[in-house]
């Protein structure tokens, strides 16, 4: 068919013409294309086609705020046809169009696959993140068990092995799923190095830190660096300011530190004209009076940090202030952004500049540099499509991280191909066992991406296997006679060898202990005696068909060489076993598990086993907190504070691993209680995490009705980590209410939310 090279006003590229059309004819689609090169408005396409009928689409995200930010983007486009489930936010969860986090949809397919019955399209947007460690399994599992009727378009910063991810869809819903992979950008991005103080180009660092190495950078030398790293921003800023380079993303790996350079940047510069300050103080103030932000510290120094053209953006911010950054940014009244990684991740706010404070990161479990497929698409921000020539990134040379070869490497080198993290969660394993037969059970654990990229290495130890059984049955002794006792007699043959080995090294010992005349007539007596167990053995031997053989020498010789053989094809066949099937022993170890605590039995899922079902975060904490009464003796107050502790992760500040763990307020008793519960499950089952109970004083007092401000003075963690905590407690919240039966706990349930979920917690702006 025929397509208008224009969709909205914008003219369309190749790839989004050659997109479009796939997707008219029906098929899935994986589309591969570098960060901010026009991606989503292929989205926005087949969901106005869907929109047209009377099907529905789902749009999901791997995080809440791209949700939101695709929620007010839908919104004004296509009204109310548009709606947002994320677990703490529901807005029109019936709408035509839903805009879900990838967790959310999962949910939805695993648990409730008639509720998305007539869904004609699902888009998953970041499918890349299908990689991530930690949430990676979700996106698998969404595919896995969508029903076949749907089809996808997935959506997903340049990857090489894209191809490779499309035939593995395609073996799961069996249909055809089409590939574009689209490596050009709109706006070429142009690289340079920050060194010794200076930008510079690639060739010009190569002959600047020639000699100079990891060694050169320890002890003074590095802490001189370390000093100059104090200042790294400004110089960067500064020169890129003089080129006309801004405005400018800076990622930092830490909230802390984008606090401190937006801080000390806006002490020392002002990029603001007399009208763009006036304009920005506007609506700083319009927000601040909007949410009552007067007497919050972080609202007033950003006042101050954003009149002069400098802003952060990271979660720790409060979602309003975040949101206000966001458009202050696209009207680029901001000149420098000090930014954490997660802005990278889908939200559409490109610069003409992007630089990087460091290479390093901190993952949640180590400290490692950049993977090249993180650096291409933060990298990705620079160059503003039809404004911008090119966009400059500005990488710093770290010795001290980094040598010249591995940053080459990183920024000129290949991309690591999407790699499968899948792994089951105790959820997953009870809805597999309460839903499906053993062999359909079987057939879903083969279908993952991490089978089918194991699958790619199956031929290979195939060969391997067939190539030892083949060299086996060569070197196997081939006997001319009719019949013959072979493999008694190896048994015999070991044994008589190892008696002979003993006696020979008893003999050294004995020959190495006696000296003199009586010395040697006591080793002559026992070289006689074991002369003559050496003839008993000669007997002994001859009462087996291949003892009296003349070629007996020459077969044991082979038997032991297939001996070794056989070794070794045991240790391939059973890597062989194991790729073949390579989630099965997971999953029955954690069916083992679930057995033994009372959740299943060989009919199925018992009453513990219902309820850890429909729970998806913290599921067997949940459940045996449920079981031993505590939600049903605590007050809504004491629910709220508990389920904090379930789902609050603590950032630790500092390198002290002791980190102090004592709440900063009175903790009510029956949280007390719970806590001691939760840690007698830590000290059986590694796979709890203990109840963290340091703020439930303040979510005692966020029940009691107390304002957010007064909140903030009682802690010291930032305020959109304390927002997010809250959220995500009214998520679990939510589940748990979803889970039980039980009407009189379903209804104080309901009284949890609505304490929790009031004033700046509440995601009012998306409502905006």
């Amino acid at each position: 068919m025929e397509l208008n090279v224009k969709y909205r006003d914008f003219v369309l590229d190749k790839f989004q013409i050659q997109a479009i059309t796939e997707l008219e004819n029906g098929h899935s689609l994986v589309l591969s294309a570098p960060t901010g090169s026009g991606k989503t408005l292929v989205a926005e396409y087949l969901i106005e086609k869907v929109l047209k009928t009377d099907q529905r689409i789902i749009y999901t995200s791997p995080i809440k705020a791209l949700s939101n930010q695709k929620y007010r983007d839908f919104s004004r486009l296509y009204g109310d046809k548009v709606g947002i489930l994320t677990g703490d936010v529901v807005i029109n969860r019936d709408a035509q169009a839903l805009i879900v986090t990838t967790e959310v949809y999962r949910n939805m397919a695993i648990e409730d696959p008639e509720a998305i019955a007539d869904v004609s399209y699902v888009i998953f947007d970041e499918i890349h993140f299908l990689g991530d460690i930690e949430r990676g399994t979700v996106w698998e599992e969404s595919i896995i068990f969508s029903p076949h009727t749907i089809r996808f378009l997935a959506l997903s910063a340049t990857i090489p092995n894209c191809e490779e991810l499309a035939r593995w869809i395609e073996s799961v819903i069996d249909h055809q799923v089409k590939v574009i992979s689209h490596n050009q950008r709109a706006v070429p991005l142009a690289f340079q190095f920050y060194y010794n103080k200076q930008v510079m180009n690639f060739k010009d660092l190569k002959k600047k830190a020639k000699g100079k190495s990891e060694k050169d950078f320890r002890g003074r030398d590095k802490r001189l660096n370390k000093k100059e790293g104090d200042f790294r921003h400004f110089d960067i800023i500064k020169q890129l300011r003089q080129q006309d380079k801004l405005p400018l993303l800076y990622f930092v790996f830490s909230r802390a530190l984008a606090d401190k350079l937006a801080y000390d940047t806006a002490r020392h510069m002002n990029m603001t004209t007399p009208e763009q300050k006036e304009r920005i103080e506007a609506m700083v103030d319009a927000c601040i009076e909007k949410y009552q932000l007067q007497n919050l510290e972080t609202a007033q120094k950003m006042r101050e940090e954003l009149s002069r053209g400098v802003g952060r953006h990271h979660a720790g911010l409060l979602p309003q202030l975040k949101e206000l950054v966001e458009i202050l940014f696209a009207e680029r009244v901001l000149k420098v952004l000090f930014v954490t990684e997660t802005f990278a991740v889908g939200v559409n706010m490109p610069a003409r500049s992007v630089a990087y404070d460091a290479l390093k990161k901190y993952d949640g479990r180590t400290f490692r540099s950049m993977r090249s497929l993180e650096f291409t698409q933060i990298s990705g921000r620079a160059g503003r499509r039809g404004i911008d020539e090119f966009g400059w990134v500005i990488v710093p040379h770290l010795p001290g991280d980094m040598s010249v070869d591995e940053l080459q490497n990183l920024v000129y080198g290949d991309i690591e191909p999407l790699e499968s993290q899948f792994d089951l969660s105790f959820n997953s394993v009870l809805n597999l066992y309460s839903g499906h037969k053993t062999e359909e059970v079987r057939t879903i654990l083969k279908r993952n991406f991490a089978q089918f990229q194991a699958n790619k290495k199956l031929p290979h130890l195939m060969d391997k296997v067939n190539r030892l059984r083949a060299d086996i049955e060569r070197v196997m002794p081939r006997c001319p006679e009719k019949k013959n006792d072979l493999d008694e007699y190896m048994k015999f043959h070991k044994k008589k060898q190892a008696m002979a080995d003993a006696m020979s090294r008893q003999l050294g010992q004995i020959r190495g202990g006696l000296y003199g005349r009586h010395g040697r007539h006591q080793q002559q007596l026992i070289e006689q005696q074991m002369s003559g167990a050496h003839s008993d053995l000669q007997e002994q031997e001859k009462n087996f068909i291949c003892g009296k053989c003349k070629s007996r020498t020459k077969c044991t010789s082979k038997y032991y060489q297939a001996a070794r053989l056989e070794k070794k094809l045991n240790y391939w066949r059973g890597l062989l076993e194991e790729q073949q099937e390579l989630q099965l022993p997971l999953y029955e170890r954690k069916l083992e598990i679930l057995r033994q605590l009372g959740y299943i039995d060989d009919n199925g899922l018992l009453a513990r086993g219902e309820i850890a079902s429909r729970i998806h975060t913290e599921e067997i904490t949940v459940t045996e907190l449920y079981f031993q009464g505590y939600f049903h003796e605590c007050t809504p107050e004491e629910i709220n504070a508990i389920c904090l502790g379930l789902v609050y992760e603590h950032r630790r500040r500092g390198q002290n691993a002791n980190d102090d763990k004592r709440p900063l307020g009175k903790i009510p008793e029956r949280v007390k209680s719970a806590r001691g519960f939760v840690n007698s499950l830590v000290r059986q089952h590694p796979f709890i995490k203990p109840l963290d109970v340091r703020l439930s004083h303040l979510m005692v007092a966020w029940c009691d009705g107390e304002d957010f401000e007064e909140i903030m003075k009682r802690c010291d963690i930032p305020e959109g980590d304390l927002i997010r905590s809250f959220r995500q407690t009214i998520d679990l919240i939510r589940q748990m209410r979803d889970a039980i039966k039980d009407q009189s706990l379903r209804e104080k349930m309901l009284t949890c939310l609505d304490m929790l979920n009031r004033d700046i917690v509440l995601a009012t702006e998306l409502r905006d």
